[in-house]
């Protein structure tokens, strides 16, 4: 069945040698950058205390009640992670003052339960069939949906960013849209969308409003529909060029050789290495492995949201 996910378009729009690598051959390195694990660490706090607060809870008035007691699950999550091995970063913010700091940390400041919005879905996995012929789907997974005040429906993305996005690219960026036009075509009444950004840079006096930024997006329907045809389009070349052999996907991975673009790749190594006819055979097993994927089910029952 073909599935074709954000992550992947946009890894192939991005550069189709690092598609090839990350997908066609399905590699990751062993390990991993610290600004990805800061955010993975970071999404799984956020997700600890989301989820338990749903768990405790579901209307606004008994979430606020219950804030101070989920946020005991956050630090519970927290120090797991560092007994896993977390190491915080020394040349970024510590992930702890981010989000636990008594004045400027995100809890301290959290914008949507604090402010009567109701947590209506946490993590929750969903796949758009959009073409039944070839059971062709859009699988995604979405880190909130929420209520706002006005009863309305929000999907919200996660971010932990080094600088804050302007209002200029997320006119471009196509993962909000994305999620809205699938939810709503999965009979979600999503109104519009945000992107709930956590800032990692160091900065000699952090203030909460230097340090988070609930960013809302309301995009119109022809952004949100150009958008989505947008993936399904691309999603139909990738699933063209998985028909074809592995030697054959090989030969059309072409290089982006972009200095913004290669700079910041986990697989640039094995790349410029291949492209100078070196041997990657010792690389291959000492520095990447199989990447295991998420598998999305159909996990479309609605929520009771009407």
């Amino acid at each position: 069945m073909p599935s074709v996910s954000h992550s992947e378009v946009d890894s192939y729009l991005l550069c189709r040698r690092k598609h090839y690598y990350g997908y066609g051959l399905s590699l990751e390195r062993v390990t991993t950058s610290q600004s990805l694990a800061t955010g993975t660490a970071g999404h799984r706090v956020l997700e600890a205390f989301y989820r338990h607060l749903l768990e405790l809870a579901s209307t606004a008035e008994g979430q606020l009640e219950r804030f101070d007691i989920a946020l005991k699950r956050a630090e519970e999550e927290y120090d797991a992670i560092i007994a896993e091995g977390f190491e915080e970063p020394s040349n970024r913010a510590q992930l702890f003052d981010i989000l636990f700091n008594h004045d400027w940390g995100y809890f301290a400041n959290e914008f949507m339960v604090r402010n009567g919005w109701t947590i209506v879905a946490v993590e929750k996995e969903f796949s758009l069939v959009y073409d039944e012929e070839s059971d062709s789907k859009y699988p995604f997974v979405v880190d909130l949906v929420v209520r706002d005040p006005k009863g309305d429906y929000v999907v919200i993305d996660h971010k932990f960013v080094y600088d804050f996005y302007t209002p200029a690219q997320t006119d471009l960026q196509p993962q909000i849209p994305k999620y809205i036009g699938a939810l709503r075509a999965l009979d979600y009444q999503i109104a519009y969308g945000a992107y709930n950004m956590l800032r990692t840079r160091k900065l000699k006096t952090p203030a909460s409003d230097s340090m988070q930024y609930f960013m809302m997006l309301k995009p119109n329907p022809d952004r949100v529909l150009n958008t989505f045809m947008e993936q399904l389009g691309v999603a139909a070349e990738i699933q063209a060029l998985k028909e074809l052999s592995i030697e054959e996907q090989d030969k059309r991975a072409y290089r982006t050789a972009n200095k913004m673009v290669c700079q910041s790749c986990s697989f640039r190594e094995i790349c410029a290495t291949e492209l100078m006819g070196g041997n990657t055979e010792l690389m291959l097993r000492t520095e990447y492995k199989i990447r295991e994927r998420r598998v999305i089910g159909a996990a479309n029952e609605k929520e009771n949201n009407e």
